[in-house]
């Protein structure tokens, strides 16, 4: 009897999706990986699959089996300057960052999915110019984890709200950004992926089974900081 665990990463490609996939495999989990492009990543299995579409979360569900669990990593974070604003542009924001999670929750659950985790960001709380779309579509994810923790109970829904995340090259990237963080932020530096991965695979273990409509701040201290 197989008893191996399986998981739905979206966002698979990216920083933070990358450390999920291989901290999960390593883990003894099987991985499924939801990328935009033909990208290969050693280790799972790879689903191409645009999320901006409505029903795409439910499309890509319905190309596997029965799963454990769904991490909702996938994010638009598009800087969108109001001068340039469109209603199609944004609701491209929402369904990747909002819509499309919902429809995978649901379509995971009747999978036998027991835990979602959804990826949020501290802008949901803290806002930023020219975010003001995706600090909206982040604030509303949380609010539907709460929600979706009571609906679909037993089923467990969370979040991890992140601060900032990044590599050794962010610095030279952005420069003003990573020196205006690590000047505030509590622990005085920025957060790493493998750190986001190791809190998400702790999220799928007995320890956390009382967790439910929780949103959990991984910033470093960033929204203890007065701002001032």
């Amino acid at each position: 009897m197989n008893n191996q665990q399986s998981i739905l990463i979206t966002g698979a490609g990216g920083l933070v999706g990358s450390a999920l996939c291989k901290t999960f495999v390593s883990a003894g989990w099987k991985v499924f990986g939801q990328v935009n492009s033909s990208k290969g990543i050693d280790g799972i299995e790879v689903i191409k699959r645009d999320l901006s579409k409505a029903s795409s979360g439910t499309e890509l569900v319905e190309q596997i089996g029965a799963m454990d669990c769904v991490i909702n990593n996938a994010a638009d974070q598009s800087v969108l300057n109001l001068e340039d604003y469109s209603s199609n542009r944004a609701q491209e924001i929402f369904q990747i960052n909002l819509l499309s999670p919902i429809e995978i929750i649901l379509a995971a659950k009747t999978k036998g999915a027991r835990l979602a985790i959804n990826i949020s960001s501290i802008e949901a709380l803290n806002t930023r110019s020219g975010h003001e779309i995706y600090g909206a579509s982040k604030s509303a994810l949380e609010s539907a984890t709460r929600s979706l923790a009571l609906s679909l109970a037993p089923m467990r829904i969370n979040g991890i709200r992140l601060g900032l995340i990044g590599d050794n090259q962010l610095e030279n990237r952005w420069p003003e950004g990573f020196t205006s963080w690590t000047n505030t932020v509590p622990v005085g530096r920025i957060g790493n992926a493998e750190e986001v991965a190791n809190l998400a695979l702790a999220l799928t273990s007995e320890t956390f089974d009382f967790a439910t409509g929780s949103i959990i701040d991984f910033d470093g201290g960033k929204s203890a900081h007065p701002g001032w």
